[in-house]
């Protein structure tokens, strides 16, 4: 329909559709609170592999959005690897930074399983429909009988349930009826069958058009039941009755059109009662569209909503009664195919022959930043797989779908006309449930039991002590890390005897010692009793299977099961060698000799802070660096492109247009904490180039400051009391030989079926383009490359490769 065709079929429709009056605004409203209130968060996970063997690790990087932007809220990650039964074998817990988080799984080697299951959420997800949980199945290609790590076997029995559009079946009414028929394990089966009413006359016939679902019309009658009849994939005959038949209400059509969604209400004769509805179109808990739908003069009536005001993604249309009753819903998909940016892929030296290298190059469009993910696998052991989940199919579609979605990745494979028709026969036969108009109409909210969390949060309380002991009180806490560094903190203490130190990010555990200030003769500490813990949730939430989880995997050939198996089990005996070359480099002859920056780096950096992009000092071998009358002061002139003007309280920092974050011992700072830090105390400081990730800034990279260890450290604890928090676990590292370089590790094998795993590729309008090095393994000679990610405007991205 052309856009002057569809203005005077609006213009027309303005002559039965009313004005909208006062009280349709509640529907806006009650929206507009939920959104506020209640932000749903959902989570998708790249993986560096489709399927996996016992004794691998699966290496992950999860993206965070809300609606169709990247998620300001949640900070802490958790994730669980959960064996066939539902078993927890392990689970993790991952600072999300710009929305996205990275972690790994080791999947046991005496796994006897076909399949586990990867979960993952936020704490804040799970005040709602725990149906939105991420959950991933994965095969796990046994090695005692490869037939295993394909999905389950066709159950004999076949279930068809049918969807009448908008929810009813109404007397005298032409309604479309959408189906679907699965397998006892909810995995699609092609049938074919009529439609026949009590007395045996044959009123519709159907069958499947795409992976189970299909649609036929029908106009029932009052009184009538309605029977379909067909047979399953074995040959067997059954019957399903419909829906039973409403003496009165109205059905909802919606048809996706050049231009928009045009909507249909139409009433039944005997629908005198109902006048007038209000119709809503909402998306992401976002108003989109509502109008006052007069049925008075006409029992049908059709009208577009404009396109320009729908976005890309799933949009709900209700059907309300005048008192705000839903009488009619249906759910439909928009795509303007504005929901993905470009990233360019580009190969410019391969090489597929033993060890050979690859240099692989991405490049972004604009100045936004992006948050991408790159894998390299072998892929022979790793094929492409047309209907697998990616990034797109799940943030838009899966991940707003109550029900189990067969093949995703489909919907998203072309902008044909038949994957379009087909998208649509997947809205009509789900739901979009992640709130009830009626309980939102009626202020029933949703309770929240999950707080959004700040990263690490350490509450503590005081006992012992009264309101007036307590009041202006602080404590003194003194952090060491396991790497030994050292950072002090007030903590005021209310009247109640509470106190939260939150927006923490250390690894592994860290000892709190701590004592009241201005506490003369320890009066105060003597009579207090001190409780310290983190906040982290401790405890899992339940989990059970569905059966409609079985993982969509193509039966392969023997020689691909053998060949998985063998690179997979010389990749771990190869890996243990390698961690076993680490454990005696100190004293081994033939170990490489490492570098000052390379030792005090393992000796004081951890997570996001080993390693990484940017300038390192060491201070003993700077003889100027005490005569620096601060760490700012120091570093003028030092770093290229940062800009430190001013001193003291009115020093200020500029890097790339934005500010660098601060840490102490790599803990979020303040500047009047690093200024007062003597340079004496200081042992090392990283300066990271902007994009830096490993805190809540970023854009404008970081200044990380670490303190000496030792005995002078030690000397500002003695005697005090403590307690162990425990803070995240460190992650394991990826493993990426450099064969350009002579390392003793390079005489083994290599057998790596993941050949380049980065979860962390950042970008900014600094940073555009950027290389990496990939060198093949011994034998691999065809390579599958996948970047996913997102940017600041909420925007997706996905490539793929192939290298042969």
């Amino acid at each position: 329909m052309k856009r002057r065709q569809i203005r005077a079929t609006v213009l027309i429709t303005m002559l039965v559709l009313s004005a909208i009056l006062g009280q349709a605004q509640k529907y806006d409203s009650a929206l507009a609170q939920l959104d506020a209130n209640y932000p749903q968060e959902k989570l998708y996970l790249h993986f560096d592999k489709s399927a996996y063997n016992p004794g691998e690790t699966i290496w992950f990087k999860a993206y965070v959005q809300v609606g169709n932007n990247a998620s300001p809220f949640s900070r802490n990650l958790y994730s669980e690897l959960l064996n066939e039964k539902g078993e927890l074998l392990q689970r993790h817990i991952t600072p999300i930074i710009k929305a996205g988080a990275a972690s790994s799984f080791e999947i046991p080697a005496s796994i006897t399983d076909s399949l586990v299951y990867v979960r993952a959420y936020t704490r804040w997800m799970l005040n709602f429909d725990s149906a939105f949980l991420y959950t991933k199945t994965i095969p796990v290609l046994s090695v005692r009988n490869p037939s295993n790590a394909v999905a389950k076997k066709t159950v004999a029995i076949t279930k068809l349930n049918f969807f009448p559009e908008g929810g009813d079946l109404v007397a005298g009414v032409q309604s479309r009826v959408a189906f679907k028929a699965t397998d006892g394990n909810g995995i699609p089966v092609t049938i074919a069958g009529d439609i026949t009413d009590s007395k045996g006359k044959k009123h519709a016939s159907f069958t499947t058009q795409h992976d189970g679902m299909g649609i036929f019309s029908i106009t029932p009658d009052l009184g009538e039941t309605y029977t379909a009849s067909f047979k399953d994939p074995t040959g067997k005959q059954q019957q399903v009755k419909l829906p039973s038949i409403q003496k009165t209400g109205l059905v909802l059509e919606i048809n996706n059109v050049d231009g928009g969604l045009q909507f249909t209400v139409r009433r039944n004769a005997a629908a005198t009662d109902v006048p007038s509805v209000v119709l809503v179109a909402q998306s992401q808990q976002q108003m989109l569209y509502q109008a006052k739908v007069n049925l008075t003069r006409s029992a049908e009536v059709k009208a577009v909503i404009p396109g320009d005001i729908l976005p890309t993604g799933i949009t709900q249309v209700t059907v309300f009664s005048e008192e705000g009753k839903p009488l009619a819903e249906r759910i439909a998909f928009v795509n303007h195919q504005d929901y993905y940016f470009i990233t360019d892929l580009n190969i410019p030296l391969k090489g597929t022959d033993k060890r050979a290298r690859n240099v692989i190059q991405i490049d972004v469009p604009d100045t936004v930043e992006c948050n991408l993910s790159i894998s390299v696998t072998d892929a022979t052991i790793n094929p492409p797989h047309e209907s697998d989940q990616d990034i797109y199919s799940h943030l838009l579609l899966a991940s707003d779908i109550r029900g189990y979605v067969h093949n995703p990745g489909y919907y998203f494979s072309s902008e044909s006309e038949s994957v379009s028709r087909n998208l649509d026969l997947v809205m009509m036969t789900n739901g979009w449930r992640r709130f009830k108009w009626e309980d939102i109409l009626a202020d029933k909210w949703p309770v929240i039991k999950h707080p959004v969390e700040d990263y690490l949060t350490i509450n503590g309380s005081v006992m012992g002590l009264s309101k007036s002991e307590l009041t202006q009180k602080e404590l003194t806490g003194i952090f060491t890390l396991k790497n030994g560094s050292q950072q002090v903190m007030v903590i005021p203490v209310s009247t109640e005897g509470k106190f939260s130190i939150p927006g923490l990010i250390f690894y592994d555990t860290a000892k709190m010692y701590y004592q009241f200030n201005n506490d003369q003769n320890k009066i105060l500490s003597s009579k207090a009793l001190i409780n310290i813990k983190g906040d982290f949730l401790q405890v899992a939430p339940s989990f059970k299977a569905a059966a409609a989880w079985t993982p969509s995997w193509r039966r392969q050939d023997s020689s691909f099961y053998r060949l998985n198996r063998d690179m997979a089990r010389k990749n771990i005996m190869q890996e243990e060698e390698r961690r076993k070359v680490q454990t005696l480099a100190g004293v081994t002859v033939v170990a490489r000799t490492k570098s000052k920056k390379e030792k005090m780096d393992e000796e004081y950096a951890s997570g996001f802070f080993k390693g990484q992009d940017g300038y390192t000092f060491i201070m003993e071998d700077d003889p100027t660096a005490n005569s620096a009358m601060s760490v700012f002061q120091y570093l003028q002139g030092k770093v290229a492109g940062l800009q430190i003007t001013g001193a003291g309280q009115n020093t200020q920092l500029s890097w790339r247009g934005g500010s660098p974050s601060l840490f102490l011992n790599e803990m979020q700072s303040q500047m009047d904490v690093l200024q007062n830090t003597s340079m004496s105390d200081v042992a090392m400081i990283k300066v990271f180039r902007p994009p830096f990730f490993g805190g809540t800034g970023g854009g404008g990279g970081a200044i990380a400051v670490y303190t000496k260890k030792g005995a002078a450290a030690n000397d500002n604890v003695k005697g005090l009391d403590f307690t162990n928090v425990p803070g995240y676990l460190p992650e394991k590292q990826f493993y990426s030989p450099d064969y350009s370089k002579v390392e003793p590790e390079h005489s083994n094998e290599d057998n790596r079926p993941t050949l380049f795993w980065n979860p962390n590729v950042f970008t900014d309008r600094n940073n555009r383009r950027i290389f990496y090095d990939v060198y093949n393994n011994d034998i691999s000679k065809r390579l599958r490359i996948v970047v996913e990610g997102v940017n600041a405007q909420g925007k997706l991205t996905r490539i793929e490769k192939i290298i042969e």
